[in-house]
């Protein structure tokens, strides 16, 4: 079982499936978030110069670099790549009338994640994983 626990109320989760599935607690090391970060940083930071022309240094007041963060997806996607021999991808992007996440009834994207950086790594990963600036020995080990 893999669960992404940012909240203190994602633990209730933890606890509901653990009751029937046992599983220990794992925490991933902090050079993962790095990883997940520093792509998502890159694609984004590439993304912003080639759209808008304007220089890199500008992209942290475009993007509130402050509350800037990978989504959950994009960590579940650095994970599954770093522990499966083959991944399969699907139920990224969405309709406007569905949730957000499964707990809230939040329909909006949140403006902290940038999913069409996120999205062209997903896209360089299947058609052109040597350009990903990826190495899967990089990935830590659990």
């Amino acid at each position: 079982m893999v669960m992404y626990i940012c909240q203190p109320i994602h633990f209730l989760d933890y606890a509901a499936c653990n009751g029937s599935h046992k599983s220990p607690l794992l925490v991933t090391d902090p050079q993962f978030d790095v990883l997940c970060s520093s792509m998502v940083k890159f694609y984004s930071l590439k993304r912003f110069v080639e759209k808008t022309g304007k220089f890199a240094e500008e992209w942290g007041k475009a993007h509130d670099e402050k509350m800037f963060h990978y989504s959950s997806g994009m960590q579940a996607v650095m994970l599954a790549t770093g522990i499966c021999e083959r991944v399969s991808v699907f139920g990224f992007g969405k309709s406007t009338e569905a949730k957000h996440h499964y707990h809230t009834n939040q329909k909006a994207e949140l403006d902290l994640h940038d999913y069409d950086a996120e999205y062209e790594f997903y896209r360089d990963l299947a058609e052109r994983p040597q350009v990903t600036n990826y190495h899967q020995e990089a990935m830590p080990v659990f």
